[in-house]
């Protein structure tokens, strides 16, 4: 039955509830985790906030409650169903008074047929959770006659944008289901690109690759490549959640709903394999107190990201960076793992959630340690994983590869990596029990002759290939 939603009382409770909700959604984006500095992950906190009632004239113990980060995005909701419940019902007897002398209404060409909303019909922003946000969009064009030209907020497709579509919008609230993955020889392969996502995550997608994981340069968190020692440990926090801020103001696909992976890039003026220097007595840059400034400065960094994107996945770039030349018992090899485990031990990482080894291939067929690439891969996911937060628990670990070979020694510095390296460190990574990687590349375009999804669909057919060998070799 169509829910009559004409009336003055109606359309004054509903633009109560816009005003209502726009300035609850606003609020919760403001919303800081800084209360919360063992949160682990999604802006999701390890253990729940807690509050108690303070009320002086009860005589009897304390209440305690629990309350989540969506609590105000669900009150939004809870308020708009109590307004308009009682609009409801004042606007269906006033309908039903004059029922029998109004005139049917004309059927709309876009409800001939019958249509089912599912939840992600309520997703109007596309950003995987039916929420406020797309409340407020049905909000603000309702009554909107839909017959001719279908309206966003016409989540029914009866032609008119009413209580009906408002109600759906309540009666789906929350996060969409996952959808089915796609089974492809690039499953858990991700491409990252610098500030940016793909211009054609599409195709990506439809190989079964992914492209969630964002790359935030340094200079958005006052680490840029002209950035001095002094520039680093004179920035103040409020410096830091300005230019961040800043940065993410103009990265609309960033924001306080963004759940994917940032991936800090913090090189300059301290790369993170450069932290070991700073606590081994033998280094020319021994300096402990120094050591300890660079982790707060970072720890502060990390920290912001968190605040200003409460909802993300926050990764760490470098950690760890082997050395190229894969001698896990060489002195270079001990000084970098032990400035991250003391790095780690004083909290640098207890608001990451993941550690993103940088493996990119470092050496061409022709260079004469072509052969170390696969040892100091697995030294960068033996070291990753021995790494703990300080309450000792584990991070995921999601190495980092790159579509050239990246080292000012090699005589292939710069050139592209042959699709089979590149299919042999993810086929090893896999062996190894790591399921998720990263390939990276600044931008779409790799260089003047191939693109990323150029490469990405020629790794795939490697991968493809190598899998339909083993299929043939183990049915024979």
């Amino acid at each position: 039955m169509t829910i009559p939603t004409k009336g003055l009382l109606f359309l004054r409770a509903l633009k109560g509830i816009s005003h209502f909700v726009r300035r609850d959604s606003q609020s919760s984006d403001q919303l800081s985790h800084t209360a919360t500095p063992k949160r682990i992950g999604g802006g999701v906190p390890s253990a729940l906030f807690t509050r108690y009632d303070t009320t002086r004239s009860l005589p009897t113990p304390q209440i305690k409650f629990e309350s989540r980060t969506m609590s105000r995005h669900m009150t939004a909701v809870f308020t708009a169903t109590a307004i308009l419940v009682p609009a409801l019902a004042t606007t269906a007897n006033a309908a039903s008074t004059f029922s029998s002398k109004k005139e049917t209404k004309k059927a709309s060409p876009l409800s001939q047929a019958t249509f089912t909303p599912s939840q992600a019909d309520c997703d109007l922003d596309n950003n995987g959770v039916v929420d406020v946000n797309d409340m407020v969009k049905v909000i603000e064009v309702y009554g909107s006659d839909c017959s001719a030209e279908g309206c966003e907020g016409d989540i029914n497709r009866d032609g008119t944008v009413d209580l009906n579509d408002l109600l759906l919008m309540l009666s789906n609230y929350g996060v969409l289901p996952a959808g089915p993955t796609v089974e492809s020889s690039l499953s858990g392969v991700s491409v990252v690109l610098q500030s940016r996502f793909s211009n054609d995550a599409s195709s990506l997608e439809d190989m079964g690759a992914k492209n969630d994981c964002w790359m935030v340069q340094g200079g958005a968190v006052g680490m840029s490549k002209d950035t001095t020692e002094a520039d680093f440990f004179n920035a103040s926090r409020a410096q830091i959640e300005s230019t961040f801020g800043r940065y993410i103001s103009k990265k609309s696909e960033l924001g306080s709903t963004f759940t994917g992976l940032l991936v800090l890039d913090m090189e300059t003026p301290f790369h993170p394999r450069e932290l070991g220097n700073y606590i081994d007595p033998a280094s020319d840059e021994y300096d402990p107190i120094k050591f300890d400034a660079i982790v707060e400065g970072f720890k502060m960094r990390i920290d912001v990201v968190r605040e200003l994107v409460p909802n993300c996945k926050v990764g760490l770039y470098g950690f760890p960076t082997p050395h190229a030349h894969g001698k896990a018992d060489s002195e270079t090899e001990i000084r970098r793992t032990l400035g991250y485990e003391l790095a780690a031990a004083r909290g640098i990482l207890d608001q990451v959630d993941t550690i993103c080894p940088v493996l990119y291939q470092r050496f061409g067929s022709t260079d004469s340690k072509y052969h170390r690439i696969a040892d100091y891969m697995q030294i960068g996911v033996d070291t990753g994983r021995s790494l703990r937060r300080t309450n000792g628990t584990a991070l995921d670990v999601q190495p980092l590869l790159a579509f050239r070979i990246y080292n000012g020694s090699s005589a292939h510095n710069k050139e592209l990596v042959p699709i089979e390296d590149l299919a042999d460190q993810v086929e090893m990574l896999r062996n190894e029990g790591i399921e998720n990687v990263m390939i990276w590349n600044g931008k779409d375009q790799i260089d003047s002759t191939t693109s990323v999804i150029e490469r990405m669909s020629e790794l795939k057919e490697e991968l493809d290939s190598r899998q339909n060998t083993m299929m043939v070799a183990n049915a024979g």
